[in-house]
């Protein structure tokens, strides 16, 4: 749990360091990040989850509310920094 806290934690400072300097999905991010950490913590088989994370994607620029590429870039930000923090912090 408290790896899970303190990978959350991280990735939401360095996506307000963004938020500042551009747009970036932050649902993205996070649901990225959270299915990263699930695959960690329970196996491969949980990469399914990616799944969902492809629905939120296309939600969030069906709704206009982000371009692909800021889609994009909160995919990979939160996968990559999730999974690093939780596996350091775990």
């Amino acid at each position: 749990m408290v790896g899970l806290i303190v990978s959350m934690l991280v990735t939401l400072a360095i996506l307000t360091v963004i938020t500042f300097a551009g747009k970036i999905s932050v649902h993205q991010a996070v649901s990225a990040g959270a299915c990263a950490m699930l695959v960690q913590t329970y196996g491969p088989w949980m990469a399914l989850s990616f799944l969902l994370v492809i629905v939120v994607g296309w939600s969030r620029v069906e709704l206009r509310d982000h371009t692909r590429n800021q889609v994009i870039a909160g995919t990979i930000l939160g996968t990559i920094v999730a999974a690093a923090v939780f596996h350091l912090a775990r």
